[in-house]
């Protein structure tokens, strides 16, 4: 019996939270106060994966907290145990998973892991909303966002066109599927230990737009590989 994850991780690192009833989280650092990116451990296919969370927009709702102004027919909730010196009041609420939003939301993400694999772009496992929050979980990456390289040393030109090269290619496998990618930025391009470089970040993007009103997802002939957008 080994305590080992499959991804090389050891099993017991992950003694955090549990989502999904299946991906366990590390412990958060303690001056971590905010999850958005996470390494976790699948107890179903015994892998070390990545997790990323997308908080859910609170819904705040207005209520009248005593009757005087409302029109006829109308009465005022909980205005004795609330006090009748404020009139109206805010209040704020998770939004659940049912919520027509957050099903948008979940079935945007959904559809750009539909995207067949490809070494340039991160492949993406699982979708779903918990506790306030959207979580996309993908293949674990031996690699840093190229945020994190640029920040220590500059990068050669030639490096830097190679680097321009792949994610070129992944933008042109996107393309070809008819999706946009509108989430490209240092920190959604990975630079593999082994040199290559992968483009991550198009399920999130997908998820924020959809929780904006966007509808981000391509036309069913363009996503079977019609037609190709150009943005």
């Amino acid at each position: 019996m080994t305590n080992r994850a499959a991804g090389g991780g050891n099993v017991d690192d992950y003694a955090g939270r549990v989502l999904a009833d299946r991906y366990r989280l590390p412990l958060p650092p303690s001056d971590e106060y905010e999850l958005t990116e996470s390494r976790a451990f699948d107890t179903y296919s015994g892998q070390e994966v990545l997790v990323r969370q997308v908080p859910l927009p609170e819904v705040v709702e207005a209520e009248v907290l005593d009757a005087e102004g409302l029109p006829e027919g109308f009465t005022a909730r909980d205005a004795r145990e609330r006090g009748a010196g404020r009139r109206t009041s805010a209040r704020s609420s998770t939004r659940r998973p049912s919520d027509p939003a957050v099903r948008r939301a979940v079935e945007a993400a959904q559809a750009a892991a539909r995207i067949p694999d490809h070494p340039r772009l991160d492949q993406v496992f699982d979708v779903f909303a918990e506790g306030g929050s959207l979580w996309i979980v993908s293949e674990f990456v031996a690699a840093r966002p190229l945020a994190a390289l640029l920040a220590e040393k500059p990068m050669s030109p030639y490096r830097a066109a190679e680097v321009a090269s792949d994610v070129l290619m992944a933008l042109r496998v996107l393309h070809a599927h008819g999706w946009v990618h509108r989430n490209i930025t240092a920190r959604t391009v990975l630079v593999c230990d082994d040199g290559r470089v992968m483009l991550t970040g198009l399920a999130v993007g997908a998820a924020e737009e959809a929780l904006c009103g966007y509808d981000p997802v391509p036309p069913a002939e363009d996503a079977d590989g019609g037609e190709a957008g150009t943005g």
